[in-house]
């Protein structure tokens, strides 16, 4: 890896590289940065909304993944694989990339909260099928969202306290309830039971 730390990578030579690696990398501004592991909160939150998302978008042209699908940024040169993306694009079983991302969450800790919430919102922003970014507190209940608008910018919503998050995919919006991507993590109410 000590190579990969001295080098400035161009966007192909880094796309060669991280094919062979066991581990993942970013590409931010020519430098190739390996993704560190999450806690429990942060994994269970990303399954959460995988798992929420599946059922919501079945039967329509959008998938929900994980963090194996990437987001090359053309307009940076920098590779992102956000914790979770709805990507409405074709389907291509080979492909590493999203197709068509429309909607991009990530999972905040205290150590990357900032970074997620102004380097990646940049890149994001240079990537015009995303409609909205999502960005998920593991500590607290609250969701910051991001909406794209008129001039193509993702413009600051208020954040979401309770209730439910409205996706943006068309009309009529999708509903995601706060409590499905809170669940088992005891930041919300348990479900009485049935």
């Amino acid at each position: 890896m000590s190579e990969a730390r001295a080098r400035v990578w161009s966007f192909p030579d880094f796309l060669l590289w991280e094919r062979d690696q066991e581990r993942r990398y970013e590409l931010v501004e020519g430098q190739a940065i390996l993704m560190a592991g999450g806690t429990q909160a942060h994994a269970l939150i990303a399954a959460n909304l995988v798992s929420s998302l599946r059922p919501l978008l079945r039967n329509s042209p959008c998938r929900p993944s994980g963090s194996d699908l990437r987001i090359p940024i053309v307009k940076t040169g920098n590779v992102r694989y956000p914790d979770v993306t709805i990507d409405c694009g074709p389907f291509r079983p080979e492909a590493h990339d999203a197709s068509e991302p429309r909607v991009v969450f990530e999972v905040l800790s205290q150590s990357t909260g900032w970074y997620d919430q102004t380097r990646k919102l940049r890149d994001y922003e240079g990537v015009a099928s995303i409609r909205q970014y999502v960005c998920v507190s593991q500590s607290e209940v609250r969701v910051s969202l991001w909406l794209r608008d008129d001039g193509g910018r993702l413009v600051s919503q208020d954040d979401i306290l309770r209730g439910n998050l409205a996706i943006d995919l068309g009309p009529p919006p999708l509903v995601l309830p706060l409590t499905d991507i809170y669940d088992g993590t005891g930041l919300t109410p348990a479900a009485p039971a049935v």
